[in-house]
């Protein structure tokens, strides 16, 4: 299989916001700790303001992660940031994946659980790529002297106090968070989810007006900042207003601007957020709360293209892409007379909707993780136990995933130290007796039986493998596979962050 065939639908999700991003994978040739490296492939993207300036792989890291099994982020220049990912296809590094990047990049965190994403995937593959035509052969130019002398006898990686092989039966081990292809920010591995990122890449190719609909909390202006950032205004501003947040009697003045002596206050021209917002995306969240008089006004924008500032007496033109966003039901909105019909139709040209975090509770072992890694901790080294799982997954989250980034961060804290996440540790409400009953509104969780069996199928591995300490042939034994057939299934899951575990000679 090359190797450009397998990363084609990986490299079309890479997060279209970033500026500037070099690639590279390399795969080790030969048993030996210290086998020459073979790079299988590169790809840039933009061009760089301070990353390698001849192409060349950062050689050193990628040889210390595979040799030592750890990955590594550094920052060679004030403006650049070197990543480098193990690849582990039988549970110890045999390749790697490197990322340079501009350390200020504000979609780095993307750019992150895209890395992650595609060296799981390379995982089960790795020994069966071919390089791409014109790599070098090998990468054995004095490979050790390019970071120190003890790479002659790499440390064996450091025993972890509450690693996957000495946890107790019945904690699970934390999944490494996945990216959403199509939704750079997003996380999780829920069909509703894939679907809505393919839904968002389509969308982001028109220059439609777009309604996203959705609870508070499910991460409305992500998906706008995605539908913006693909689409050919991604180099253009992003400019997004809360319209609940702005009282009445400024919110057309926030929206227009003014000139300087307007009305009392104006002691100076403001510009407008319309006008700032001229060549790019205009992200009107809660638009339901708008006050009336202003929708005739921004209809009339949407309609002409033109605005005018308060004060002023002629209009200027802009070029605007809207997508606005509503928790509330705006058809019952406009039934009570708060809301306008034409401006309702003149928004929903496309409707996305956003589905709660209760009808897709297989997102939530991954954005745990993701919120734990971006609060500094390292997921792997922690663990759930299945009762605080459960306990997680059956709740209702009327906050939805800005919810659960609160319960992490109480967590963290309440208890520091800790490093399995317990049903005590929780909050009172969510392991209540009784808080996981299933009512009329939650039964948006329940799947079709080839979807379940999907589902119950990736939590047996993982909780094989947790009781097993990690050790897939016995897991395997477990189950009632072939070690071979294990890896297919870890493989067709997705399950790359088990493809990482290290792996015991099974007695």
């Amino acid at each position: 299989m090359n190797i450009l065939e397998f990363c084609h639908e990986e490299i079309r999700s890479f997060p279209h916001g970033c500026r500037y991003c070099a690639l590279w994978v390399v795969r080790r040739e030969g048993a030996e700790a210290l086998a020459p490296l073979r790079l299988l492939f590169h790809w840039t993207r933009g061009r760089p303001t301070g990353g390698p300036v001849s192409g060349d792989p950062p050689l050193g890291a990628m040889l210390q992660a595979v040799a030592r099994d750890r990955e590594a982020l550094t920052f060679p220049s004030p403006q650049a940031a070197l990543w480098v990912e193990p690849i582990r296809p039988d549970g110890r590094a045999q390749g790697a994946l490197a990322l340079w990047f501009e350390a200020a990049e504000p979609w780095r965190e993307g750019v992150f659980l895209w890395g992650q994403r595609l060296a799981g995937r390379l995982a089960p593959v790795l020994g069966y790529l071919e390089a791409v035509p014109g790599m070098p052969t090998t990468l054995n130019t004095d490979q050790l002297a390019l970071f120190g002398d003890d790479a002659e006898a790499p440390a064996p990686a450091p025993a972890r106090r509450s690693g996957r092989r000495s946890r107790s039966a019945g904690v699970l081990p934390l999944p490494r968070p996945l990216a959403i292809p199509g939704l750079p920010g997003a996380v999780g591995v829920s069909e509703e989810m894939v679907r809505l990122g393919r839904t968002v890449a389509d969308v982001a190719a028109s220059r439609a007006n777009v309604l996203l609909r959705g609870e508070s909390g499910t991460g409305k202006e992500i998906v706008a900042a995605a539908i913006h950032a693909a689409s050919a205004r991604g180099g253009g501003p992003f400019v997004g207003q809360n319209c609940a947040a702005l009282p009445e009697t400024l919110f057309e003045s926030e929206l227009f601007g003014h000139r300087a002596g307007a009305f009392t206050g104006a002691r100076s021209d403001k510009t407008g957020l319309l006008a700032a917002a001229d060549g790019g995306t205009f992200f009107l969240d809660e638009i339901g709360d708008m006050p009336l008089a202003l929708q005739i006004k921004l209809l009339r924008v949407m309609q002409e293209r033109r605005i005018r500032r308060i004060g002023d007496l002629t209009d200027r033109p802009v070029d605007i892409r809207f997508i606005a966003a509503s928790h509330k039901d705006l058809l019952t909105e406009i039934e009570n007379g708060r809301f306008r019909l034409d401006l309702y139709y003149r928004l929903k040209v496309v409707s996305l909707e956003i589905p709660p975090l209760r009808q897709r509770p297989e997102d939530i072992p991954h954005l745990l993780a993701f919120f734990l890694r971006r609060a500094g901790r390292r997921p792997q080294d922690m663990g759930i136990t299945e009762e605080a799982l459960a306990a997680l997954q059956s709740w209702r989250w009327p906050g939805n995933v800005r919810e659960l980034e609160n319960e992490v961060q109480r967590f963290l804290a309440l208890y520091p130290g800790l490093e399995v996440i317990r049903a005590a540790n929780l909050s009172p409400e969510i392991r209540a007796p009784g808080s996981g009953e299933i009512r009329a509104e939650d039964l948006g969780i329940l799947r079709g039986l080839p979807q379940a069996c999907a589902m119950l199928e990736q939590y047996l591995i993982r909780k094989a493998l947790a009781v097993t300490g990690g050790r897939k042939a016995r897991a395997a034994r477990r189950l009632g596979l072939s070690r071979q057939g294990l890896y297919k299934k870890i493989a067709r899951y997705g399950m790359g962050d088990l493809i990482g575990d290290g792996e015991r000679a099974s007695a």
